[in-house]
């Protein structure tokens, strides 16, 4: 045996995916359940509430956030209190389509904190205090934020690429945080809180009575339904692709280079996922090899492909010393062009697919892990068995492949550059 040689690396084949329980309580919200039995317990309510809906800037995050700071009959504090007696956490999470909240708990306890999470959902008060204290924080978290120039040259970024009006390219101004009602968020919460527009992930240890209780709960008739909202937004792209914004004495320039791509749904997005983590999507990218291990422009370039119900971006984002922002953009635009031209070798292409199989790996192990997962196939509206097409996608794609996609899809002059400093 020579042990100065790593093992040969065996990725599986094939994923036994997590079973789930799929009900339907006596309204109709569909439950998702995923057992163990590890004494903890997680419930993520889901519902169509993110900024996509909402009709003033803002609103959609301000009514995630403020649900949790009181009710008809408790005060903030005192919802804090129950939740630290029992040792439980609840998170907020509010993105571009869809929000909602998830709970953490002990198992033995989740009985006793689900009424208080069916009271904040149906009772929440949205104190006008709260309220101007949270308007308060974000604004100056707001104005910290515009002196930097990464959070400048996404601004910029997004709202060429998708326009001004649009979701995806809406930015906040100062003014957005005054413009602001409390009853707008108040407006906004009842009308896409509802048990119309949710469906829940049960991940953990729970049994009969947990069910139970939740159909009690959240089955209940007197958790209204509303009206679906079905809301269209058109794009309306920026004609300049090339877009800088100068700062007086900036030592440092953030650059991003990107466009919008294809969605989730097309069939080419799984191997685009793929071309984009050996172009700059993980340490040992091809970006990260030239512009920070070779160049030293940088100590950090990553590329990313983002998915959303409604649109896809494919970006790559570095902050680099101001003299060097000409070259890194060179340098961007050449390792496309390498992807396009030459063919990837065998060695690297597998240690992207060891990354890439490895990271699938994980995130399916444990039900509270898998959970995250199962939500992101729900709202695509994908099945379990995808993750196996998608591992399938990773190990058989090959150098061929590869540059055919960059060819398609990496086209670095018909692509936004920004840059800010």
């Amino acid at each position: 045996m020579n042990r100065t040689e790593a093992p040969p690396v065996k990725i599986a084949d094939h994923i036994n995916i997590p079973h789930t329980e799929e009900m339907v309580l006596s309204n109709g919200i569909k439950v998702y359940g995923i057992p163990n039995d590890q004494g903890v317990i997680k419930v993520d309510f889901v519902f169509d509430a993110g900024k996509w809906f909402e009709p003033k800037n803002l609103v959609a995050d301000f009514a995630n956030k403020l649900m949790r700071e009181g009710t008809k009959q408790k005060s903030s504090l005192a919802i804090n209190e129950i939740l630290d007696f029992y040792g439980c956490n609840l998170e907020e999470q509010s993105y571009f389509s869809n929000a909602g909240f998830q709970l953490y708990s002990l198992s033995r306890n989740i009985h006793q904190v689900l009424p208080l999470m069916k009271e904040m959902l149906t009772e929440a008060a949205f104190p006008e205090s709260e309220f101007e204290l949270l308007r308060s924080n974000r604004k100056e978290k707001h104005l910290q934020r515009l002196a930097k120039n990464d959070y400048l040259a996404n601004r910029l970024f997004l709202s060429n690429m998708w326009g001004k009006t649009h979701p995806y390219g809406r930015v906040t101004e100062l003014e957005n945080f005054d413009e602001m009602l409390v009853a707008d968020v108040h407006d906004f919460f009842y009308q896409h809180y509802h048990a119309g527009n949710c469906f829940i992930i049960l991940a953990g240890e729970y049994t009969d009575a947990t069910i139970k209780q939740i159909d009690a709960l959240f089955g209940a008739a007197d958790w209204k339904k509303q009206p679906s909202t079905s809301i269209l937004h058109q794009r309306s792209m920026g004609q300049e692709l090339i877009i800088h914004q100068e700062k007086e004495n900036a030592v440092q320039t953030s650059l991003m280079v990107g466009n919008a791509t294809i969605t989730k749904t097309h069939p080419d997005f799984d191997e685009l996922t793929i071309v984009n983590t050996l172009f700059g999507g993980y340490f040992g990218s091809r970006l990260m090899a030239n512009i920070r291990e070779e160049k030293g422009y940088t100590y950090g370039v990553y590329s990313s492909l983002s998915a959303y119900q409604h649109g896809a971006i494919f970006e790559v984002s570095a902050d680099v010393g101001k003299e060097h922002k000409d070259a890194t953009f060179h340098e961007i635009k050449k390792e496309m062009q390498r992807l396009q031209t030459e063919l990837v070798d065998e060695e690297e292409l597998q240690t992207v697919k060891n990354y890439m199989s490895g990271r699938i790996l994980r995130s399916v192990d444990g039900a509270l892990r898998y959970a995250d997962v199962l939500k992101g196939l729900l709202l695509f509206d994908r099945e379990p068995e995808s993750i196996n097409s998608y591992l399938n996608a990773i190990q058989t794609i090959d150098a061929k492949r590869i540059q055919t996609l960059a060819e398609q899809y990496l086209q670095f002059d018909s692509m936004y550059k920004v840059s800010v400093g």
